[in-house]
């Protein structure tokens, strides 16, 4: 009887120890705080964050909001994080500020706030120094949920976008001409029969090439065609499955043929679908660090998914088999012992796009963190005795880029934006390939070759 007791207190022992570990293959490496700013529900100062990398300066910075203002910090040197602007959030006491990069310039939009609000324009191109506003108007939103950017259309989602004109589900922005955004479209809601709409909001989206990826709160995940703006076409859905709550965020894998989403509900799972076929998505798996936690926001990067989950701070899972999700490190940015789960307190936002791999988070009350991740978790390239040589050319591009590579055999072409964004993934095994960039807006561009054994990368410009 003793020796069963003694067992069952050292697996209680141990199974604490394992729960109150507050991180694995995950390490600090800059952290900042001003407990002193003006707080909401409280002590919740933070909220959301995103990062940017300037190619030409070969520098990363962090861009995030506080309830009042937007922060800008250079992260390039490993363990340091240098407060090197702050620009006012037009909003105060602020729950809920979204940031999106396109070439140089930051875009802001804040909810759930107090005063007016706006959508705020800031150009990147003088930092360090500093960041310059060229644009602050509400004509095309007072308060916005979200945005997203696909840069390669040039184009900006303004989701849950409240104006003088009422509240719409999902605005569609141009950005041709990146000072002076422009309306492109109004999102054209289904309705039922009924006569009332299939979905009031647009919480948060994903965009690919005109395809939009909708997370609509209680409502359920909808996918549309946007090519045409006076016919957007409902191409499917997917309104009822496991663990179905507030349909909070998604996000693809680079093949486009899964997605990756979140119900912004305490105990609810993160769930995965194949979406082959998008008229009939087919649920693949479900998973979560806890059975109470709440996943936010996901994003799929590689083979990895990145999770801000609150209470349990930033998680990172190995989607390879998305069948078999798996958890492999985590940090966590609340340590509380034991957790006391409710409400929404904790890892807010994450970040993994940074060339130099590492991850950027905020959290409600802690601030804002840097992290690195083990190596040998995240892939890293093999160092080959015979790199893969190409060169590219013209080089700065306007219309049709050759990619002339050593030998045929099979490589990857994959060619990111300024914002860390892949724009293009093809495969090849041509010695001479010609891709036609006359789509893309100007700016500059990251070339990744890769074989099986080796990869190398390259800088080009379009304009």
């Amino acid at each position: 009887m003793n020796k069963h007791i003694g067992f069952y207190l050292a697996f209680l022992l141990i199974t604490n120890i394992a729960m109150a570990q507050d991180s694995f293959r995950i390490r600090l490496l800059a952290k900042y705080n001003n407990p002193n700013l003006p707080k909401v529900d409280g002590n919740d100062i933070w909220n959301d964050l995103t990062g940017y990398y300037d190619p030409i300066k070969n520098k990363e910075y962090i861009i995030c909001g506080s309830t009042d203002s937007v922060y800008f910090f250079d992260i390039t040197e490993p363990k340091t994080i240098k407060l090197v602007d702050v620009a006012h959030g037009k909003s105060i006491f602020a729950r809920n500020r979204d940031f999106e990069v396109y070439k140089h310039y930051a875009y802001c939009v804040s909810d759930q706030a107090s005063g007016i609000g706006a959508l705020q324009v800031f150009d990147l191109q003088y930092l360090p120094d500093s960041v310059h506003k060229v644009y602050e108007s509400n004509v095309l939103g007072t308060f916005t949920h979200t945005i997203f950017i696909d840069t390669s259309l040039a184009k900006m989602y303004m989701c849950t976008n409240i104006g003088s004109f009422g509240i719409s589900a999902m605005d569609v922005i141009s950005l041709a001409n990146p000072e002076n955004p422009v309306l492109h479209t109004r999102l054209k809601v289904p309705v039922r029969p009924d006569g009332f709409p299939i979905f009031n909001r647009v919480h948060e989206m994903y965009a690919r090439k005109d395809t939009v990826y909708l997370s609509c709160e209680q409502s359920g995940l909808f996918i549309f065609d946007l090519q045409d703006t006076a016919k957007h076409i409902l191409l499917g859905s997917i309104t009822s499955y496991p663990d179905q709550g507030y349909n909070h965020s998604s996000w693809l894998n680079e093949n486009g043929d899964y997605i990756l989403f979140t119900d912004e509900n305490m105990g609810l799972d993160m769930k995965i679908f194949d979406i082959k076929n998008l008229a009939e998505p087919k649920f693949v798996s479900q998973f979560n660090s806890n059975p109470l936690a709440t996943p936010h926001n996901a994003f799929w990067h590689g083979d990895f998914a990145y999770v801000s989950s609150y209470h349990d701070g930033l998680r990172v899972y190995n989607l390879k088999d998305p069948s078999k999700p798996t958890e492999v490190a985590w940090y966590d940015t609340h340590p509380v012992v034991p957790e006391q789960y409710g409400g929404y307190k904790g890892c807010w936002g994450v970040f993994p796009f940074l060339p130099s791999k590492r991850i950027i988070a905020s959290d409600l009350t802690a601030g804002i963190f840097v992290f690195e991740i083990d190596s040998n978790l995240v892939s890293t390239p093999k160092i080959m005795a015979e790199p893969i040589y190409f060169n590219l050319y013209p080089n700065p591009v306007t219309d049709e880029l050759c990619i002339h590579k050593n030998g045929n055999e099979s490589a990857v072409i994959r060619i990111y934006d300024s914002h860390g964004q892949l724009v293009l993934h093809q495969n090849t095994v041509e010695n001479k390939s010609y891709i036609n960039l006359s789509q893309y807006p100007e700016g500059v561009y990251l070339i990744n070759l890769s074989t099986e054994n080796s990869i190398s990368n390259k800088k080009f410009i379009k304009q």
